[in-house]
């Protein structure tokens, strides 16, 4: 089935949230080297991210090139098989195949590090390392025990023990980059420094488990995940100048330089993975969204689920660089669906004709022949997916639920597991319904939200989707009834309301 293949290696390379209004400034100062090599030898654009902008769906998007409605990760949670109780979302809950599930069936050989919503780890050709890996707690004195299904195969568990950092490895001097008064900090009352030393322990175990990864095993493809500017961001973008009003001059004089010191974490590591690959690898660096980081970054997050995603800004990071890439040009038009069909197109292979994205041919030396199937879900042949009944004790994920919490990005769960059930199924239907409205599918989410308002009558974003939703179907009066007599909550401003429904078009 393959065509020609135009690249010998590929490696792609997820900075979650990493965004160029901040990486810009960084490169003028030279404070970012690797990156700016990638880009002084391939191309660079902006890349669209879809809504709604919650990460658990928009990596599923880039791994497969389709929409969540397709791809089935509509959330951070997904309630257990049974519907006794909820837990993060998981891999075997993605409905198609993704890149490297298509790679195993055409023999060729993957690495897959820490991919959001990738637990249990996949058994593809080649070597996947769920996100539970590296996940650990802010206690430094209690790491978690590796969960069951973190390999594949689940040998790697005795290689890659030493790779994995907890807190306590992390001294001041490694904090000092980020934080240059840390060694005077007294972490029992500032606990701060502990979420900065558990995130920097967790993005490293990452990357040195990546590192022994390419350099110790076959791979024609490589796809390491790097959550850690996006968490490091919620957590410390408000102290990153110009200063905020609400923020004490003490802790934005301590915490000033974390956001800026995490990205130059990224380019020293990215450096190290360049020299891994070599130069017969093309490299794509790409992020799902941005984050906002001067006068728009909210001083309110709302207390709606996924409320913290008003940090989001729409649009993310793109390079590539490597044989038969174009050279310092930059390229327009991205979307996040758009990497997979072009992963496809470097690796002569087709791009399914019910995938949503489009090849980049303008980063292309030559234009590519594109070739094209009718969906590779039809094709048979073992694939490296779970079985749809592989199940996972949601017990086992209680830690990555409170990590959840603590971002903002989910509400704690209720006591009573029913409930919390209910609510789980809820939220995933009011994330599909953004889905359908991002695509121009307003007839689906019409139908969906109706039904969710006449159960959820309170909740304010719904009530504006559905009235954009009619708005965009011709039925104005419907959306003005929507909306008539809703009191939006005084910190949320119109515009981060807008952010949060997908209304506001970003520049």
């Amino acid at each position: 089935m393959a065509q020609q293949r135009l690249a010998k290696k590929l490696l792609l390379i997820g900075w979650d949230a990493a965004d160029w209004q901040i990486i810009q400034p960084l490169l003028e100062q030279g404070l970012m080297p690797n990156l700016q090599r990638v880009i002084n030898s391939g191309v660079r654009g902006d890349i669209a991210t879809i809504k709604p902008i919650l990460s658990p769906m928009l990596w599923n998007s880039i791994a497969t090139g389709k929409r969540p409605d397709k791809h089935g990760i509509l959330s951070f949670m997904e309630p257990d098989p049974d519907h006794q109780y909820v837990r993060p979302s998981t891999s075997t809950s993605r409905k198609v195949k993704a890149i490297w599930n298509i790679l195993s069936q055409n023999e060729l050989s993957s690495q897959v590090i820490a991919w959001y919503a990738g637990h249990p780890a996949e058994p593809i050709r080649g070597c996947c390392v769920s996100e539970y890996f590296q996940k650990t707690v802010d206690d430094f004195d209690k790491p978690l025990p590796v969960k069951p299904g973190t390999f594949h195969p689940p040998e790697l568990e005795t290689e890659l023990a030493q790779c994995r950092l907890y807190p306590a490895d992390i001294d001041s001097g490694m904090l000092v980059p980020l934080v240059p008064g840390a060694a005077k900090i007294n972490p029992e009352k500032d606990k701060s420094i502990s979420v900065v030393a558990r995130l920097l322990a967790e993005v490293l175990s990452v990357h040195a488990a990546a590192t022994y990864l390419l350099k110790n095993k076959p791979w024609d493809f490589a796809a390491v995940y790097y959550e850690s500017i996006d968490q490091f961001s919620h957590s410390f973008m408000p102290y990153r100048p110009p200063k905020l009003d609400g923020i004490s001059k003490e802790d934005f004089d301590l915490y000033k330089n974390v956001v800026n010191g995490v990205y130059s974490y990224h380019d020293t590591m990215l450096g190290r993975l360049l020299d891994l690959a070599g130069p017969e690898t093309v490299v794509m660096i790409v992020s799902d969204h941005g984050f906002y980081s001067d006068h728009r970054r909210p001083e309110y997050i709302s207390k709606e689920p996924a409320g913290a995603a008003v940090c989001h800004r729409p649009f993310g990071i793109l390079c590539m660089s490597g044989p038969g890439i174009r050279k310092g040009e930059r390229i327009d038009g991205a979307s996040i669906l758009d990497v997979t069909p072009t992963l496809l197109t470097l690796f002569g292979l087709p791009v399914g004709q019910d995938m949503d994205g489009k090849v980049l041919v303008q980063a292309f030396e030559k234009p590519p022949a594109l070739e094209r199937i009718n969906s590779w879900e039809d094709i048979p042949g073992d694939a490296g997916m779970h079985p749809p009944e592989k199940r996972q004790d949601p017990l086992e994920a209680q830690e990555a639920i409170n990590q959840l919490v603590a971002l903002g990005y989910i509400a704690p769960l209720e006591e009573d597991k029913q409930q919390a059930v209910r609510r789980t199924i809820l939220e995933r239907q009011a994330n599909l319904a953004m889905v359908y409205a991002d695509a121009g599918k307003f007839a689906e989410a019409i139908s969906l939200l109706e039904t969710l308002i006449s159960e959820l009558p309170n909740r304010i974003l719904l009530r504006f989707l559905l009235a954009q939703c009619y708005r965009q179907a011709g039925r104005r009066r419907e959306a003005q009834r929507m909306v008539e007599g809703v009191l939006v909550p005084y910190p949320l401003t119109p515009f981060a309301l807008l952010q949060l429904v997908g209304g506001t078009p970003d520049c």
